[in-house]
């Protein structure tokens, strides 16, 4: 079977980094440097999705959704604006969470998503998992796992990142990570207090 193969990045524009620990939050942070010079969405288009859900296992090969979505391109926009509108909604809920306040508003923009990827759904081993031959296809786990985490008690270890404005499930075993990554958000404030302290020592 043929593999969704990536496009060329734009210069400066890195491979999106898989850090948050769920695929829901993952999905959240599908923006790259959200608020910066080198903003890019990496699900832009319908093949970003692809190569997205592939990256995370939500596919293992997805060339004949591509093929479904070169022969019905309005459908396949149609399921990208719906894929930036699931990840808005994730994000306006989970975001809620950390912030302490009710996540009333994102969930219901979330639970349209949560009820389609329900009504897709088939019990495989006791799980739900789908048939992935409609071009919406990838966006039901993603809500899915939305609505697993929104219900679960690992809510209560989603932070957003000290540097920036990812989401992330924090792992640790005590519960003190503050970084998407520390390679990532984690360096940069190194290197910048580490920039800082230099400058005040010139200063002295």
């Amino acid at each position: 079977m043929e593999t969704v193969q990536a496009a060329a990045l734009p210069d400066g524009i890195r491979e999106l980094p898989i850090v948050a620990g769920d695929l829901a939050l993952d999905f959240a942070n599908t923006v790259d440097d959200p608020l910066g010079p080198l903003r890019h969405d990496h699900v832009a288009d319908y093949r970003g999705l692809l190569v997205w859900a592939r990256r995370t296992g939500v596919l293992t090969e997805g060339g004949e959704l591509l093929r479904s979505a070169e022969a019905n391109r309005r459908g396949a926009a149609t399921v990208v604006r719906r894929a930036e509108s699931l990840r808005t909604a994730i994000n306006l809920t989970f975001g809620a969470l950390v912030d302490g306040v009710p996540p009333d508003e994102g969930w219901r923009q979330l639970r349209p998503f949560v009820t389609d990827a329900i009504g897709q759904a088939r019990i495989q081993d006791g799980r739900p998992g789908w048939e992935y031959t409609e071009l919406a296809a990838p966006l039901w786990p993603v809500a899915h796992a939305a609505y697993e985490l929104l219900t679960g008690d690992e809510r209560r270890r989603i932070k957003r990142c000290a540097g920036c404005p990812w989401l992330f499930l924090d792992q640790s075993k005590n519960n003190s990570r503050r970084w998407c990554s520390m390679e990532i958000c984690g360096l940069n404030e190194k290197m910048r207090r580490y920039t800082t302290r230099r400058a005040e020592r010139r200063l002295r």
